[in-house]
């Protein structure tokens, strides 16, 4: 059919509509598609993606025996990212009916704003993240972060110390290694639908987080617990205001524990110091260690030599010194062993106040230990411009200097070891993460504070006093303790003078005599009404002592060291008897039946420990070293 010119023109102006309208169209289309593209681009990125935080788990920490201290465990919280109005009103009536507030009240209390991040509730219950779960609406969020648990309790918690909320060191081991233990953060892509619901993250992270290391510490958790427990046991048995006490290993410097105890600390769970390092004091009578050892180094003493002590009262200038008790005539080994204050200022005086100070400074006195712990006091030794006679008889007696628990330990450690002053470490290693151990810390010698010979001979007088001197509540049957005593009055705060009824009573030492391990010191504020070292501090470390020694028997075995002659021919072996509970008599009859020998310190008594133990395999004609409790009837 022929159209007219009036159809033929209808239908080119509707073909050129069309044609313009798809025009515009596809105009409108390449606009958005390609000239506004990157704008665009960024403003869907900006809605429907973005990344999250990929917490990077905080490192374990162990006891020197693989005992872990220090743990992660994964907790949820709630927070809140309202999108607009709506969806804050929504999430603030929904937290009023949650946490039981009045209404309106959670708007305010928790700062909720449209496009405001707000944390609502760290670390909630599994039963409380699971109801939110399910019943939140949009807005309110859940998140899952690692928390730091401690499985031991609060014991050692005053080394470990504590972390923030965010799993930041805030105090001890934890703020001191903060940098190693903590990681660094990961990030990752999430994505979102129109409604905003989270549906993907990316299982690659953008940035991998770094995992913290895992570090081991050179404590022993079962001596940190004794420790504890006794320092407790102890301030209460004998009234004092507080303890402390710091056990250390004498050839390595490793810290095996510290502690102290304080009935009336508040929020034990976030300690701030460890009063070992943090606390300084007048040591008193243990310093007459240090005095011994300057002067057995300065070649003064001849041990058949003795001095007059004044029976107990001597006058120096316008000051006067007393004893005790009434003492006359002593040798050295005796003023040792009796503690004289009169007959160690009368050696001190021959030794002169230079050296007698810088002996003082040689054991590490007035100087930090570079335990990286917070708190750390470096102590104080007096260095007058002139050393008058009575100054330099305080030193010699332990007062005008100040030390902490610490330090005192090393000291003593010094003297057991042979006269090495070693640096104390707390830190063993670090933990790769297949388990292997990585980073072994190295033994570190400060430098010789006294000749070998000089340390056996105050080996030896240390153990007198213990023996027979001011110590003998020390004296153990289980295991054999050196040491010495210390009480000292407790300087007034204003600094005139001393109080006469407030005393620091100590003990420090070390153990086994024989072959020193451990050394270490005890010490009590305000015992009463017993306030002398030997009677508190010292039964203090002797339990300690024979706790430790009870779940370390091999540790302590005396005389360990098996003879091996030439002439003995491989493969001739044989067994060692169980020789415990046994007379001596018995277990040296049973020895040499099998063709072993016994190291006899006495001539009678009963077995009540031994080394090597039963069952071990020995050449014939070695030694076996034992304990004997002797007869007391």
């Amino acid at each position: 059919m022929k159209r007219t010119r009036m159809e033929r023109v209808r239908l080119s102006v509707i073909l050129a509509a069309v044609c313009l309208f798809f025009g515009i169209v596809v105009l409108r289309l390449v606009h958005l598609q390609v000239l506004l593209q990157p704008r665009y681009s960024q403003i869907v990125q900006r809605q429907s993606s973005g990344t999250v935080s990929i917490p990077a788990p905080r490192g374990i920490i162990y006891d020197r025996h693989g005992k872990v201290v220090a743990n992660n465990v994964t907790r949820s919280s709630i927070y809140s990212y309202p999108m607009n109005d709506r969806e804050l009103i929504r999430a603030g009536r929904y937290l009023d009916s949650l946490f039981n507030l009045q209404r309106g009240t959670s708007q305010s209390k928790y700062g909720l704003k449209t496009r405001k991040f707000r944390w609502i509730k760290r670390r909630i219950s599994d039963e409380l993240a699971n109801h939110i779960d399910t019943t939140a609406p949009k807005g309110l969020y859940l998140r899952t972060e690692t928390q730091r648990e401690y499985p031991q309790g609060l014991i050692g918690k005053q080394i470990l110390g504590f972390t923030d909320i965010d799993n930041r060191g805030q105090s001890g081991f934890e703020l001191a290694y903060d940098s190693l233990l903590a990681g660094r953060d990961g990030k990752a892509d999430i994505r979102r639908d129109g409604e905003r619901n989270l549906y993907r993250v990316k299982e690659s992270a953008l940035i991998k987080p770094e995992l913290g290391k895992s570090l081991v510490l050179t404590i022993d958790w079962r001596l940190q617990e004794i420790l504890e427990d006794e320092l407790r046991s102890g301030v209460d048995k004998y009234n004092a205001k507080s303890g402390q006490g710091a056990f250390v290993d004498c050839h390595t410097g490793e810290i095996l524990a510290m502690a102290h105890y304080d009935p009336n600390e508040k929020k034990p769970e976030h300690p701030v110091k460890l009063r070992t390092i943090s606390d300084q004091f007048e040591p008193g009578s243990i310093f007459k260690a240090i005095t011994a050892a300057a002067v057995l180094d300065a070649d003064l003493v001849n041990f058949s030599d003795t001095v007059y002590c004044e029976m107990g009262k001597w006058k120096i200038g316008r000051r006067t010194l007393h004893d005790d008790k009434e003492h006359g005539w002593l040798t050295f080994r005796e003023i040792m062993e009796l503690s004289s204050n009169i007959g160690i200022a009368k050696y001190a005086l021959k030794l002169g106040g230079d050296l007698l100070y810088q002996k003082a400074l040689d054991f590490g006195f007035g100087q930090r230990l570079n335990t990286r712990l917070g708190g750390e006091t470096r102590g104080r030794v007096h260095s007058p411009d002139r050393w008058s006679d009575y100054i330099v008889a305080a030193l010699a007696m332990g007062h005008s200097i100040a030390v902490n628990s610490l330090q005192m330990a090393m000291a003593f450690a010094a003297i057991a070891n042979g006269g090495e002053l070693l640096q104390p470490s707390l830190l063993m290693c670090s933990v790769t993460e297949k388990g292997r151990l990585d980073n072994q810390c190295d033994l570190t010698v400060i430098r010789r504070v006294m000749k070998e010979s000089s340390a056996d001979s105050l080996r030896a007088f240390l153990r007198g006093v213990v023996e027979r001197g001011t110590a003998t509540k020390v004296n153990s049957s289980a295991v054999t303790i050196a040491g010495k005593t210390g009480t000292a009055e407790i300087v007034r705060p204003d600094g005139r003078g001393y109080f006469k009824n407030k005393f620091m009573a100590s003990f420090a030492g070390f153990f086994p005599y024989e072959e020193p391990k451990i050394a270490g010191i005890v010490v009590l504020c305000e015992p009463k009404p017993v306030h002398y070292g030997g009677y508190t501090a010292g039964p203090i470390f002797r339990r300690i002592a024979e706790n430790y020694m009870v779940i370390n028997p091999d540790l302590f075995a005396a005389g360990c060291q098996t003879i091996i002659t030439n002439t003995v021919k491989n493969g001739q072996t044989v067994e060692v008897p169980d020789l415990i509970g046994r007379s001596l008599e018995s277990a040296c009859s049973i020895a040499e039946h099998c063709g072993i020998r016994l190291r006899q310190t006495t001539d009678k008594g009963i077995i009540i420990w031994q080394y090597p133990t039963a069952d071990r395999l020995v050449f014939p004609s070695d030694e076996v070293g034992q304990g004997i409790e002797e007869n007391t009837h």
